[in-house]
């Protein structure tokens, strides 16, 4: 059996990992010169194995409307929302979906579906951190949502109290229990209040991670095409026809489309409608040499929708979604002032030390599913299978995805029930 694989982000080099662990002849294009070059290069590191909640919580109609007043006042990369008046029209079918799945019920139903995806990866990753010896930053630190405001607190405890019912490990703590818990945080700005405390919680360079895999997958057979770009997907009787940009075809027994916010551009030369839409996120790296007191832990901060997490040598800040569409690129120097200064409202002796010079700052776009659930499985274009969607979630739920997607391609059953994710449904 031949697959193809489209894009070498987390989705795809581990889907190709496990299918070649199942004996599937196994070929990746990927339209860059090297993997991991997309969301999966610069994202937060952090593995949300406790409570992944989704993007469309409600109250997401008033973050959408912020985010347009953001643009509209010139605010937009200065802010942790932001929505381009012009990138509006290309947003509204999919805009409107996810603000109808953004309510109470929906949300808490959605948020214990990605944590089971979510757990299930978290026993992957350490299957394949065992079988591989990989060293890719990782660690498992657990994490801190802090808040400065105990309405806020208060209001997220009850959703943290609802996903403890579904097995996951939470700690409530107040302010002197935070401090006590990560003593980093003691010169934060604001009147820190408390936290909610998840031990479930790791972290880990996906970056690393990506290329590891990648040489190990091509060392047992697996082919990567770096610098092809599958232009169109033909279905054809029992097998599948890829036409790549050099109008060059390649024939498969099924393709998987794995290419994150390009998914929906892909899929749709096969006929396929993915209710995916880009959320650009930005991060900056900066080195901890000389920190004489690092975070210990993930650390969320609800009120500027920002994480910081002390990765390898390095404090890896990432937040915002900026809705954009794709026609942004680059990182202006407002947006990494914007993301340095969050690293003041929360460790100020550190920042002050901050050269400039050493930030290493990113942006990239992620694949937001209109109802928050990945999409997993084979479309209704028989042979033709998805792996996309995760928004903000990709590398909590990548290697599980992969894996259940390896064995359903290799018609074996998966370990854990995929309906929650079905790529057919319609949202």
């Amino acid at each position: 059996m031949k697959v193809a694989i489209i894009g070498s982000g987390i989705l795809g080099v581990t889907c190709a990992y496990f299918l070649n662990k199942h004996g599937i002849d196994v070929t990746v294009f990927e339209k860059e010169c090297e993997p991991a070059l997309g969301a999966s290069y610069g994202n937060a590191g952090y593995l949300q194995a406790g409570v992944p909640d989704p993007w469309n919580a409600p109250g997401a109609f008033m973050m959408l409307v912020k985010a347009l007043s953001n643009s509209l006042t010139g605010k937009g990369d200065q802010s942790a929302f932001s929505a381009p008046i012009q990138a509006l029209p290309g947003l509204m079918a999919w805009g409107l979906k996810f603000l109808r799945h953004s309510n109470q019920q929906t949300f808490l139903n959605h948020l214990i579906k990605n944590r089971n995806l979510a757990q299930y990866t978290s026993h992957v990753m350490a299957a394949i951190d065992e079988t591989e010896q990989l060293s890719y930053c990782q660690s498992k630190p657990g994490s801190l949502i802090i808040f400065r405001d105990q309405a806020a607190l208060d209001s997220y405890a009850r959703t943290a109290d609802y996903a403890a019912g579904y097995g996951a490990q939470m700690q409530l703590l107040d302010r002197e229990a935070l401090l006590q818990t990560e003593s980093s945080l003691n010169s934060a700005t604001g009147n820190l209040v408390g936290a909610v405390y998840y031990p479930e919680d790791y972290a880990g360079n996906s970056r690393l991670f990506c290329n590891q895999m990648v040489s190990i997958s091509r060392s047992n057979g697996v082919c990567y095409r770096f610098e092809t770009t599958a232009d169109r997907i033909i279905a054809t009787n029992n097998r599948v026809k890829i036409r790549l940009k050099n109008n060059a075809d390649v024939i498969a027994d099924a393709v998987v489309i794995a290419a994150g916010v390009h998914s929906r551009k892909i899929a749709a030369t096969a006929g396929i409608a993915v209710a995916v839409a880009p959320a650009k996120g930005y991060s900056i790296s900066v080195p901890t040499q000389g920190w004489a007191n690092p975070p210990k832990h993930i650390i969320a901060d609800m009120a500027i929708h920002a994480g910081f997490n002390p990765l390898g040598d390095v404090l890896r800040v990432a937040g915002t979604a900026e809705f954009c569409g794709l026609n942004k690129t680059g990182i202006s120097a407002a947006r990494t002032q914007y993301m340095t200064q969050l690293v003041a409202e929360n460790f100020p002796a550190f920042a002050s030390s901050i050269n400039p010079e050493h930030i290493d700052p990113w942006g990239g776009f992620r694949p937001l599913s209109a109802d928050g659930l990945p999409f997993i499985g084979e479309s209704h274009v028989r042979n033709v299978y998805l792996n996309t969607g995760h928004s903000g979630l990709g590398w909590t739920q990548g290697a599980g995805s992969a894996k259940v997607l390896a064995d359903l391609i290799a018609g074996m059953r998966p370990e854990i029930k995929i309906g929650d994710y079905d790529a057919q449904r319609l949202v």
